[in-house]
């Protein structure tokens, strides 16, 4: 973990079982990169502490807003998303006392695949009074792509983190030309660990092309599923998701909780977003508190953070251009 200036290279990765034998060390073509960030806490504000960056991931330097009391930092792929054969590995580590929301400047596109797959993989180490949220979505796979994403999190007693994920079907929205469901393989794999005990765990293996039974009884007849993993308390209730948006939760045995939703991606991206940022502002001001930078008149609208778009004489799926690629502010958060 840290920042050591070392390049990261295709040793560092882990291939799964499903996907050994495609990605050829003879095949070049894919990028790979990414970055080791530390955070730290430099009077009350979080900022970087030591950093490595590698091409295509590329790190904006904190924006600390007025009366937030996280700073926001952002990463930047340098290219049009993960290409076959393509790997980026992501480290943080957020030191005691830090507050930080990590996300990326854009949805995640995955490319076809042609002789491998492209990897995503996330190693995050979270101290004790450290308050972590990363939202490394919305994953939009393309027709023929294999992909694997995999995060493993590190936890002091005291440490508290909120990983949100949201899966797309695909370019939807595209007439003739739409890509729903139509990826062919996508790996997660996902655990987290407090002071060395297994608290949580997600692996799930999707095989496509779906057929429309296989994406009902996988998004429930719904353009998007989402999923938000909480290291930290959480409020016995929440407001009443509104209808056709479905949203359950159930606490782990460990006392972390997860949350999970079907249903439009813009209100899938917006519940989700304000649940993460209502829960971690409540751990760092108490109850009641309002969400975590969604209010901030310096917070330029991007898929996470814009308000809904709701227009009375036309469905959301129905918008020009909400396929979640070109137009990004279809998918609000």
């Amino acid at each position: 973990m840290g920042a050591r200036a070392v390049r990261i290279t295709r040793d560092d990765f882990v291939t799964p079982p499903e996907f050994r034998g495609l990605q050829r060390a003879e095949h070049e073509a894919g990028r790979i990169g990414g970055a080791r960030i530390e955070l730290a806490r430099v009077g009350d504000q979080t900022r970087l502490g030591a950093c490595y960056q590698q091409i295509p991931v590329r790190l904006m330097p904190p924006f600390v807003l007025d009366n937030e009391p996280a700073s926001l930092l952002y990463l930047i792929n340098l290219t049009a998303g993960l290409l076959d054969g393509d790997g980026h590995r992501v480290e943080i580590t957020a030191r005691a006392g830090t507050r930080a929301v990590v996300t990326g400047q854009s949805a995640t596109r995955v490319h076809p695949a042609v002789a491998g797959y492209a990897t995503q993989q996330w190693t995050v180490e979270v101290e004790d009074d450290a308050c972590l949220v990363i939202l490394s979505g919305p994953t939009i796979p393309f027709r023929g792509s294999r992909y694997y994403q995999r995060g493993r999190v590190e936890l002091a007693p005291r440490g508290r983190l909120i990983w949100g994920d949201i899966w797309l079907p695909g370019r939807y929205d595209r007439g003739a030309l739409s890509e729903r469901f139509e990826f062919e393989c996508i790996i997660q794999d996902f655990e987290a660990r407090r002071a060395g005990r297994l608290v949580y765990r997600d692996r799930f293996r999707w095989d496509g092309p779906w057929s429309p039974e296989d994406a009902h009884w996988h998004f429930g007849g719904t353009l998007a599923s989402a999923t938000l993993f909480v290291a930290g308390p959480v409020t016995e209730a929440f407001p009443e998701a509104r209808p056709p948006l479905l949203r359950s939760s159930f606490r782990l045995g460990s006392g972390e909780s997860c949350l999970r939703w079907c249903g439009d991606p813009a209100a899938v991206t917006h519940d989700l977003v304000s649940t993460a940022l209502s829960l971690a502002a409540s751990w760092t001001a108490g109850p009641g508190t309002p969400p975590w930078l969604l209010a901030s008149s310096s917070l330029a609208p991007n898929h996470w953070f814009s308000p809904p778009v709701e227009k009375p004489w036309e469905s959301p799926a129905s918008r020009p251009g909400n396929d979640g690629t070109e137009d990004q502010e279809h998918l609000p958060g």
